[in-house]
């Protein structure tokens, strides 16, 4: 009863990914690169679920499974994820021709398992290559582990890389949060455990190894969830962002021009010059830390400089300006089909809920409510 349970959401888990793959493939507003090694990651792990479905639920016999279903997905999944990441990242980034040699190893595997087929369809299978098959797909669980922790540690890498890059003041790159990407790093070194712990209690014999399995599948249904709504939803937020910040960048002829502060106070001046007239508030990344090292001044130092003369500190005053200029896109009808994530981001906060949590501190609205209020209705003729 309790594996009939897990064998149900087993099957979700692969049907649900199979219907995000072709919502994936099938819509132009998702037509990306990175969607695409989105939809092939989300089709590897249903596939690789829905395959032990029907073993696991005693549809098909063992033999059956290799003979007619059986593919190595294990050693792909994670290339696509590392791609994924990559060219969500850097969308126009190409792929290398060392990159190319990722999907070596699949490749080898997936020959074996078409020739184990075809030996077996002929009916020339010995007792001697069937053993060496086997012994071969456990060779290429051991392996596909390893490769996979590999491709997680350098994905984790890239994505620490280009945080860093994000905490260098520059207000002409695209404000991201991505902490869930870094949740979905950690889920993925999750799964490699289960994965380990399953393969160890195989390899001993000394219990069932299907429980730890089946946590593993279930835990890659629960990876395609979060894939298939939080990916694709991420992907809408940054399409807007592009387009935020291209309709910026075309009227900024029309945008106030804020002239150099000096006002004697060089250090004072030095900050306010960085902040407002560069426009490093709108860097989501940007801190009293990394302000300070640009400026080469101590932190606590620019700290007091900052609440004695400007009576605030340094997250309010930062705040208070992403706040106004997030007004400016809450009161013109040109952005009044984006959603107030994608403005909050653009301004420079990291989520919605601190969006939402400075801008009510300073208007006492939210901002859904203050752009009801505000919105300018765009002219007819």
């Amino acid at each position: 009863m309790y594996y009939n349970f897990l064998n149900i959401l087993l099957l979700i888990g692969a049907v649900q990914g199979l219907l995000f793959t072709v919502i994936i493939s099938s819509s132009k507003k998702f037509k990306s690169k990175s969607n695409l090694f989105l939809g092939l990651l989300i089709l590897g792990f249903s596939l690789n679920n829905l395959q032990y479905y029907f073993l696991m639920a005693d549809l098909i016999s063992h033999k059956t499974f290799f003979n007619l279903i059986y593919l190595p997905y294990a050693s792909v999944n994670m290339v696509f994820y590392y791609f994924y990441v990559k060219t969500f990242l850097y969308p126009n980034s190409k792929i290398t021709p060392k990159e190319k040699l990722l999907f070596a190893p699949f490749l080898f595997f997936f020959t074996l398992v078409i020739v184990y087929k075809g030996v077996n369809a002929f009916g020339t299978m010995s007792d001697g290559f069937e053993r060496f098959f086997f012994d071969l797909l456990f060779f290429h669980e051991v392996f596909s582990l390893i490769f996979s922790l590999g491709l997680l540690y350098i994905t984790f890498k890239i994505i620490s890389d280009y945080q860093k890059e994000l905490r260098i003041g520059n207000s002409g790159q695209i404000n991201r949060n991505l902490s869930w990407l870094i949740i979905l790093s950690y889920i993925g070194f999750g799964l490699c455990l289960l994965w380990l712990l399953a393969l160890v209690v195989e390899l001993w014999g000394t219990s069932d190894s299907n429980l730890f399995y089946y946590t593993l599948w279930i835990g890659m249904s629960f990876t395609i969830y979060i894939l298939g709504h939080i990916g694709l939803y991420k992907f809408g937020i940054l399409e807007e962002q592009k387009e935020i910040k291209s309709k910026r960048m075309k009227s900024a002829v029309k945008v106030e021009r804020i002239k150099a502060f000096k006002t004697g106070n060089d250090n004072l001046d030095k900050f306010r010059n960085f902040i407002m007239v560069e426009k490093n508030y709108l860097n989501s990344n940007l801190s009293l830390d990394v302000v300070a090292d640009h400026l080469k001044l101590n932190k606590s130092y620019l700290s007091r400089i900052i609440n004695s003369e400007l009576s605030e500190n340094f997250t309010d005053y930062v705040n208070r300006l992403r706040v106004e200029e997030a007004k400016k896109y809450l009161e013109d009808s040109d952005y009044s089909n984006y959603t107030l994530h994608a403005i909050g981001l653009e301004v420079g906060f990291n989520s919605k809920s601190a969006f939402n949590s400075a801008f009510k501190k300073f208007t006492s609205q939210t901002p859904n409510e203050y752009k009801k209020k505000n919105l300018t209705e765009p002219e007819t003729f």
